[in-house]
This record gives structure tokens, sequence and C-alpha cells, in this order.
């Protein structure tokens, strides 16, 4: 299982640095100092490494953000949790992915899919529905229709026919989407705690 796992890490880590199209199980093996029958053993073909890796990556998440949700002390202060753990996770990762999975790995994509719908969807309505009752979200906001707008922007963020990689970096993209965001649903009481935690972060970012 030691060995699974390192494969597996090994494996995300190049995925999103290069891409999943680009790397090669031979590159995962030379990296490793493994030989490419080592990673036969535990994965059929590279179509099963994409999706195991997948599946490793999502619960991973669902972990993270669930820890994060039971910790913070307002929907907004979650928020601003939430776009560390985005920004740790988009840090290096290329911006083919997505088009990688969609293109050549229907069911790792199809994962994909699953974990939007059931879980982040889920996560961001649950979210909403919290600020509105600690009063500083609006209470007139369309919870289904704007948490489906969000997860949409993450995804958009990598789409290159709108943002070239040449000429958007990932990160400022997914920071200014949820910025954007956020803005839109505080009421004046959500709008101070959100200058608040944000100036704060940028005390932080100083020292």
């Amino acid at each position: 299982m030691e060995t699974k796992e390192r494969i597996l890490a090994k494996a995300e880590e190049l995925f999103m640095r290069y891409g999943i199209r680009s790397i090669t199980m031979d590159d995962i093996a030379r990296d490793l100092a493994v030989s490419k029958k080592t990673i036969y053993q535990y994965f059929k073909d590279k179509d099963d490494l994409v999706m195991h890796v997948g599946l490793r990556y999502f619960e991973q998440d669902k972990n993270e953000i669930c820890q994060i949700t039971q910790t913070c002390e307002n929907a907004i202060a979650e928020v601003i949790e939430m776009s560390k753990h985005l920004k740790n996770t988009l840090k290096g990762v290329n911006p083919s992915l997505f088009f990688n999975l969609q293109r050549y790995h229907p069911k790792a994509w199809n994962l994909w899919q699953e974990h939007k719908r059931n879980f982040i969807i889920e996560q961001v309505k649950r979210n909403i529905k919290r600020g509105i009752d600690e009063k500083i979200y609006r209470d007139d906001l369309n919870v289904e229709i704007l948490a489906i707008l969000r997860v949409t922007q993450i995804e958009m963020a990598f789409d290159k026919t709108i943002f070239p990689s040449d000429k958007f970096d990932i990160l400022t993209i997914q920071m200014t989407f949820l910025e954007h965001f956020i803005r839109g649903i505080v009421t004046k009481k959500g709008f101070e705690i959100l200058e608040d935690c944000f100036k704060k972060e940028q005390t932080l970012s100083l020292n």
C-alpha cells in the first residue's frame, strides 16, 4: 500500500504541474525510480491511474473542506479559509488539466462532475444558507442558482479559449472570481466583516 500511495502522490504532482496528456507512465516510473512494471502491478493502464488519482484527490478535498466548515466562526470566515484552500490547491496547476480530463479521461471527468454536483455545489449552498441565517448574506438570494454559478466560475477559469494561459494566471482568475462573488452577496454587516477579514489577511501577508 505504501508503494501504491507513492505512485498516486507522484502521479498527482506531475499531472497537476504538466497536465495529464503530457505525462506518460514512463515519466512517473522514472521520477519514482521504479520500473514501469511496478506501476502496472497496481494500475492496469494510465486511465485507471488517472481515475484513482481523482478518487484520492476528491476524498482529500472533502476531508479538508469539512474540517474548514467545522472550525470557522461564520460563513465569511469559512469563505476566506476556502480561498486559502483553493490557493494551495491551484499553486502550479497546469491550465490544461480540465481539458485533458474531459477529452481523454471521461471516467475521471465524470468523477469530477459527480464530486461537483454532490459535494461542492452542496457546500456552497450550505455556506450561503448559513450566511443568510447569520444575517451577513442578503436574504433575497437564489441559493440554487448562485451555488451553480460559483462552481461554474471555477471550471470557466480553466477554459483557455476564454482565458489564454499566456495572458492570464489561473490563481489570479480564481481569486478575482471569488472576491467578486462574495462582495455581491453580503449585507452591510457582512461587508464590514469581509473588509476586516481582508485587512487581517493583508497584515499577515506583510509580516
